[in-house]
């Protein structure tokens, strides 16, 4: 199982660093279409929008479609015009055909240039009244179409749109219908020669440059609108060098694409296949090679340094979970890097697993993959490991929910003084501080916008650490069957329905129990155990008894031994029984495994020693079965169940001393622990014989301080001195006649 979750661990690892990589191909970014993912950078990335947008722009710009608006009421004033015209030949004409005048007036009113006889010549025509109404009326005719002024705007487009007043607003022509004035007025030239043919030309040509001097364009080229057009399309494609930091995102979860999106990640794509085959398997090795070496420092290195086994199936679960989540936040949130609840899997781990070396390197595999993850920066590195490893280390016992309050805004601190440090200018803050403020130095720039929300997303992060990993304990423990610091406190309260249970059954097993948690949780402490799974697994460690609590001594109150009306094999598989009793009891009141072993474990092989011997007695000739007279085990498997085990027969025993002096109590401990190590009790648990020498001491100086002397009342002095006399009477047994 180690190995299949160690490969799970390796694989899933592997995968989740090329996540985006496999969603760019199998769907393709496309403009229009949300993105699957948060895309992220996972390496420094500067996109050249110039490089990518210059010939999309230049084609955008080419492709532009012109805005006219019309020129209001220019057949009018083409109209108004010419009946000026016609009132101001009148004049000139009753004036005896002032050519010079009339050239004048189309000077000033017109801006033609005609010379005096032409003019003059105009004025004697008999018909130019009429002459000049058919006129007008073919300028109104190409009036009707679209005259501009200019052919540059439209020159090489296929449409050109007009922007009429509501409610026609715009429409768009093709270009083919759009004519110069310079167009529209040689075509009014020639319809003009057309129809007066007959017409001296010498007074026709005077004419047609009359008209074509007062036709002009019926369309305007709005120069404020399309300039704001052209300027939204430079917009739509910028021509920045535009930087991006590992971690940083490209294009957010669910984002409509635009076309620079699309480009963008195209260009990243284009940027990161250049060492994507390069570093693929280097990524694969360095995680093949942290996992293994991580399960090679619990297993073989750490394990003397922790005495205990340690849960790597749990550790590895735990990573592998915190590896999902923190990557799901990665794809599918747009959130900084900065607020991954990382120091979730280290709170799990305190609460879970009290001991903090394991947790260390736990903690440490964990901020390497997840830095992993975002791109292999040595900065993201530091800020997680820097994070997690003081989570463990300095995080207080949490005996409370409330208590994970305090790692909280430990970690936020921690975040938010990583983030500091990294985006602070401190050349320019050494610079402001020295007196030399340099341009710009304030705490306004050093200070700036980026570095609060930057520093306010990583706060946010280690602040939601906590509440992450309360959310996700009672999943943990459900599929792992693990005891959390909140669960070995509720078996740990002494109004739990069985231990009032075991008190009111079996009052004499329950302040023995009382005594052997004191005593246990005292040795524990000393050797750094720990003392609160041993305290609760001290409580339980009994509760078979309360299946046939008169069988044991602590329970007889007097009364006489139930054993001496049974066999010895009879008696002991009573004794024995409690074991298992006392397991069945347990798991139905629902105790953790890990407070359940300790029922067993307590009491490892030992031989049943009293009835062992009363019937090799009984039957001389035949010895009996040393398996039948031994408890099923297993031997302790941890230094808690292996303290349990000599505390429980060192209180039993220090109940028999007569005057228990220091030298005598402690003569007891070492033999009762003696024999445990010649019988092998201990040798599927690390307990050092530094550990054995300090639970020696603590025992010993425990047992005599609740063993000291008092001072010895009156009346027992009276019932002393009565058993004396009494003794002293014929008969001498010291019994009344």
């Amino acid at each position: 199982m180690n190995f299949i979750l160690s490969a799970l661990l390796v694989v899933a690892s592997f995968c989740a660093c090329f996540v985006e990589d496999a969603a760019m191909i199998f769907f393709p970014p496309e403009t229009g279409k949300p993105a699957v993912l948060s895309f992220r950078a996972q390496f420094p990335f500067n996109f050249d929008q110039e490089k990518a947008f210059g010939s999309k722009r230049e084609l955008a710009v080419s492709q532009y479609i012109p805005l006219y608006s019309p020129i209001p009421d220019r057949i009018e004033s083409e109209r108004k015009q010419s009946a000026d015209l016609l009132k101001k030949i009148a004049e000139l004409q009753g004036e005896h055909a002032d050519g010079a005048a009339f050239s004048k007036y189309l000077r000033k009113e017109i801006g033609l240039e005609l010379d005096e006889r032409a003019a003059g010549r105009v004025l004697e025509y008999p018909n130019v009244r009429n002459l000049l109404e058919a006129v007008v009326t073919i300028q109104e005719s190409i009036l009707q179409g679209k005259i501009v002024e200019d052919s540059r705007p439209i020159k090489g487009k296929k449409t050109s749109e007009v922007l009429y007043p509501e409610p026609v607003g715009t429409v768009a022509y093709p270009v083919a219908e759009f004519v110069t004035i310079g167009q529209a007025r040689e075509n009014l030239g020639k319809k003009i020669a057309q129809v007066f043919w007959q017409v001296d030309k010498k007074v026709l040509d005077p004419v047609v440059q009359i008209a074509m001097g007062t036709l002009q364009p019926n369309l305007r080229y709005d120069q404020r609108e399309n300039d704001r057009r052209i300027e939204e399309i430079i917009r739509r494609y910028p021509s920045k060098l535009m930087p991006y930091d590992t971690g940083d995102v490209l294009v957010p979860f669910r984002k409509v694409m635009t076309e620079e999106d699309v480009l963008l990640l195209a260009a990243y794509r284009e940027d990161e296949r250049k060492v994507l085959f390069e570093s693929a398997p280097w990524i694969l090795f360095s995680i093949s090679f942290l996992v293994v070496l991580y399960n090679l420092l619990l297993t073989k290195v750490l394990r003397p340094w922790i005495h205990r086994k340690p849960p790597v199936l749990l550790f590895l679960s735990l990573l592998l979970l915190a590896l999902l989540i923190l990557k799901a936040c990665l794809l599918f949130t747009p959130y900084p890097v900065n607020s991954l609840p990382f120091c979730f899997l280290p709170i799990l781990l305190v609460l879970l697993q009290r001991e903090r070396i394991s947790a260390t390197w736990t903690t440490l595999l964990g901020a390497t993959l997840v830095s992993l993850l975002l791109g292999r920066s040595a900065e993201l590195l530091l800020f997680f490991v820097l994070g997690g490893l003081l989570t463990v280390l300095v995080t207080p016992p949490i005996r409370k929910r409330s208590h994970v309050i305090l790692p909280s805004f430990l970690v936020a601190a921690v975040n938010a003084s990583i983030v500091i440090f990294f985006l602070l200018d401190w050349k320019m803050l050494a610079l402001w501080a020295g007196g030399s403020h340099p341009p710009g130095a304030s705490l306004d720039t050093l200070f700036n916008n980026d570095l609060l929300v930057e520093t306010g997303w990583a706060a946010l992060g280690g602040l939601g650490s906590g509440p992450a990993a309360l959310l996700l304990l009672p999943l943990v423990e459900f599929v792992w069957r693990t005891a959390s610091t909140f669960q070995l406190n509720k078996y740990g309260d002494l109004h739990y329905p069985l231990l009032k249970e075991l008190l009111a059954r079996a009052p004499g097993t329950y302040q023995h129990t009382m005594s052997v948690a004191f005593l246990a949780e005292a040795a524990g402490e000393a050797v750094g155990a720990d003392t609160l799974l041993l305290r609760t697994g001290a409580y339980y460690h009994d509760i078979g008894k309360m299946a046939n609590p008169r069988f044991f001594v602590e329970n007889q109150m007097g009364q006489g031994s139930m054993h001496d009306q049974l066999g010895p094999l009879e008696s002991v598989r009573i004794i024995i029984g409690h074991v298992e009793a006392g397991k069945a009891m347990a798991h139905k009141a629902g105790l953790h495994r890990s407070v359940v072993d300790f029922i067993p474990e307590h009491h490892g092989t030992r031989l049943v020693e009293f009835f062992y011997d009363k019937a090799c007695k009984e039957n001389p000739e035949r010895k009996p079965d040393v398996r039948d007279f031994q408890y099923p085990g297993p031997k302790p498997q941890s230094r808690e169940t292996a303290i349990l085990m000599i505390v429980d027969a060192v209180e039993a025993t220090s109940r028999t001393l007569h005057e228990p002096t220091r030298a005598r109590i402690e003569a007891m401990v070492r033999y009762i622990i003696e024999r445990r190590m010649a019988e092998g009790q201990f040798d599927e648990c690390s307990l050092s014989t530094r550990d054995i020498g300090i639970i020696v001491r603590v025992l010993t100086d425990s047992i005599e301080a609740s063993c000291h002397a008092r001072v010895e009342y009156p009346w027992q002095k009276q019932e002393k001195a009565e058993e004396e006399r009494q003794k002293a009477l014929p008969g001498g047994d010291g019994q009344r006649a």
